[in-house]
């Protein structure tokens, strides 16, 4: 049975879960996130060279599956996901918490006298990575699930509850990274899984907050390469860098919404 339509992200607070919902939901997320990676793979999207085209299908066919749960309107279906307007609370958090990293690795270089080459990339290529690696997973892992669990249970349970397929979707890391690497992968999935779902109800319960953290994590590994003998060492520090600044925008309490 289909549920109500959702006209504010406020409104069904709190609504009873059924098992028919959690299996449609988690069908939905499994099918959308299939449909992410075999997009990205057939367009050799590792860099973000398709990230528009992945994005607008991930965006579409969460839209659709978003639908199918709520009904509404196409403009309610698109609030409800986080793609309205984000409240500029969260955008100016977003912005300080990706400037820190930013400072941070810097530092690092400096300090350190890696050698790190520039990858030149174009602006189309920053606005493809922007699409895939913040717009597309924030969409379906922040605007569909965290959101559609939000909407039932308080903040700490619905993290928990949606970092455990943020987290599982990243195990296949091991197969193409050092176990280090992947198993620093992992772990910084489920820490930064906290800051990007409080970016989103700082945002007004939309993904573009947390959109612009994701990216900047996934950028700066694919724009700054170190030499050899930080092959290890560059991208261990910035996923413990990325695993532990941004938890402060915790620190800046989320305002009751007046939606």
């Amino acid at each position: 049975m289909k549920g109500p339509s959702i006209v504010g992200v406020e409104v069904h607070e709190h609504i009873g879960p059924s098992r028919t919902h959690w299996v449609r939901l988690l069908l939905g997320l499994v099918a959308i996130f299939a449909l992410f990676q075999w997009i990205a793979t057939a367009l050799h999207s590792d860099r973000g060279q398709a990230g528009v085209i992945v994005a607008l299908t991930v965006v579409s066919a969460t839209l659709i599956a978003q639908r199918g749960l709520y009904g509404g309107t196409l403009v309610e279906t698109t609030g409800s996901l986080g793609l309205g307007i984000p409240r500029l609370r969260g955008l100016i958090a977003a912005c300080a918490s990706c400037a820190s990293l930013a400072i941070a690795q810097t530092a690092f270089v400096m300090a350190s006298g890696v050698v790190v080459t520039y990858d030149a990339m174009s602006l189309l290529g920053l606005a493809g990575l922007f699409a895939q690696g913040g717009v597309a997973e924030e969409t379906l892992f922040r605007g569909y699930l965290f959101g559609d669990l939000r909407r039932r249970f308080p903040f700490w349970r619905a993290w928990f509850a949606s970092m455990i397929p943020f987290v599982a979707v990243h195990l296949f890391l091991f197969l193409t990274m050092p176990w280090p690497v992947a198993m620093a992968s992992v772990l910084l999935a489920a820490t930064t899984s906290i800051p990007l779902s409080h970016l989103y109800e700082l945002g007004g319960r939309t993904i573009w907050a947390p959109a612009m953290l994701h990216f900047t994590i996934q950028s700066i590994p694919k724009i700054f390469i170190p030499a050899d003998s930080a092959r290890l060492t560059f991208p261990l520090t910035w996923m413990a860098v990325c695993g532990t600044l941004p938890l402060l925008v915790l620190l800046i309490r989320v305002r009751p919404s007046t939606r």
